[in-house]
């Protein structure tokens, strides 16, 4: 979906996609038309679009979860993409550590951060953002270190559209609703669960996850004072 934020021809699109490895053509579509839109050239698109392929990657091997949450920024001076997921994060210190070829190890991170302007990594328990801009016009800055910022990050609105996913996967997998036709995320759990072998282990992992996003969510409301819904 596209959002605009501003007079000056500035949007954001947000997609949530299945964490499979067929998804990211699908995504790497959706940012070409974007950004053949705000006017990046054909070698500017290609670059991000492979920073995105590789977080996109990254998240479906290292992740352990289903879901990722792509937004698509267009900004007056470039063009920011979000890669989210919720799962179980990792050590933000992996990502100042030199990359040696010979390992293989890294070679995503070393890739996003070769091809973007900059690069912002947050990561916890409750899962990770990378945030990568491409300015419009801008050389390439060569040897800036990754950002790391720590705390929590995720908005109280991103956690409810969350929460409504996880619980239509479990309503879905249990049958007591019907999928839509031609909807892809209700295709992509049906598909999961299928294939999975432990099937009540997938059905408690959605409930698990379900509390645990509607504790953080109340915590957070908290936080910032929010009485209503």
């Amino acid at each position: 979906m596209r959002r605009p934020t501003g007079a000056d021809g500035t949007w954001f699109e947000e997609y949530l996609l299945p964490a499979r490895p067929r998804y990211v053509s699908l995504a790497r579509a959706l940012l070409r038309v974007t950004a053949a839109y705000a006017g990046f050239t054909d070698t500017q698109t290609f670059d991000v679009s492979v920073a995105m392929s590789e977080a996109y990657t990254n998240v479906i091997v290292h992740a352990n979860t289903s879901w990722i949450t792509l937004r698509y920024a267009v900004q007056p001076r470039g063009l920011t993409v979000e890669v989210e997921d919720d799962g179980e994060g990792f050590d933000t210190t992996l990502l100042d550590r030199p990359y040696r070829p010979q390992t293989g190890v890294g070679r995503g991170m070393h890739l996003i951060h070769a091809l973007m302007d900059s690069v912002e990594c947050q990561s916890s328990p409750m899962g990770t953002l990378v945030r990568m801009t491409r300015l419009r016009g801008g050389r390439m800055r060569e040897g800036i270190p990754w950002r790391v910022v720590p705390g929590p990050f995720r908005s109280i609105g991103h956690i409810r559209r969350t929460i409504d996913r996880y619980e239509r996967d479990l309503a879905l997998m249990l049958g007591d609703v019907e999928p839509i036709e031609g909807d892809l995320d209700d295709q992509a759990i049906l598909e999961r669960f299928a294939e999975a072998d432990d099937k009540e282990g997938l059905v408690g992992d959605r409930k698990l996850r379900i509390k645990t996003l509607q504790a953080t969510l109340e915590i957070l409301k908290e936080d910032l004072g929010e009485t209503g819904h």
